[in-house]
């Protein structure tokens, strides 16, 4: 009975933990649509290049994330995935501020 007991204590930290993170993930991909608002503008009036396959994986408190254009509020059209990744770097230090380890970005210049 022991042993169940501290397994679900540790399912419940782990689901807490979970909860959190996502709680944060929310919170920053509501930041990054204002933030980026006057840049996606600029960039909509002179694009840099089509991209794809641009995604931004990293692990927070202890769980892993995958984030990619729609979920910063742009589509999965190759100019909006380029706009994304001439701001990959700007999200990986705000994902740092919170705590994310192992950051990777990816993209492929289309």
């Amino acid at each position: 009975m022991t042993e169940r007991e501290n397994e679900y204590l540790e399912n419940c930290k782990d689901t807490d933990a979970r909860l959190r993170a996502e709680r944060v993930v929310r919170r920053l991909c509501v930041m990054w649509k204002l933030k980026f608002i006057e840049r996606k503008m600029k960039w909509d009036q002179d694009p840099g290049w089509p991209a794809k396959f641009v995604e931004t994986t990293f692990m927070l408190y202890g769980h892993q994330f995958s984030l990619g254009p729609t979920d910063i509020g742009l589509s999965s059209d190759g100019w909006d995935q380029g706009f994304m990744e001439s701001v990959q770097g700007i999200m990986e230090k705000d994902l740092e501020r919170e705590g994310a380890i192992e950051i990777h970005s990816y993209g492929f210049i289309d």
